[in-house]
Parts: structure tokens; sequence; C-alpha cells
């Protein structure tokens, strides 16, 4: 799997996760962490910002949070 670099505010942790989704996912559940309105950046690179940095808004998060719940 490979390796994100996920910010979200002050928070940035690493994550091996599928996608960049999915590492944002997993940066909920391990801090408890829940965000309204506010944008999380993703890398692979590192925690710099890059051009190819992908921002995952916490809609899309929460979205993959409550589909995952109901499987």
């Amino acid at each position: 799997m490979p390796k994100y670099y996920v910010t979200c505010m002050e928070l940035q942790k690493v994550m091996d996760a599928k996608n960049e989704v999915d590492a944002c996912l997993q940066v909920c559940w391990k801090e408890g962490v829940a965000t309204v309105n506010v944008p999380w950046v993703v890398s692979e690179r590192g925690f710099e910002k890059h051009d190819d940095d992908v921002i995952i808004s916490d809609y899309d998060i929460m979205k993959e949070y409550i589909k995952k719940l109901k499987d």
C-alpha cells in the first residue's frame, strides 16, 4: 500500500492506505477527528506543499465513513 502524508489544520499523520480518501478516513478513526468545511491535504511526497497534492473535502471523508459503517 502507498504511504500518504495527511494534513488537516495542525494535524499531520503518515498513513499506509488504498487511496487518499482512505488515508483521511484512517486519520479520522485513529485520532477521533471530524471536521466541518475544512479541507484535508494529502500527498505521497511529504508534508511540504507540492503541485500534485490532493485536496479532500471533509464531506467526501464522511460519505466514505458512512459507507463503511453500512458494510
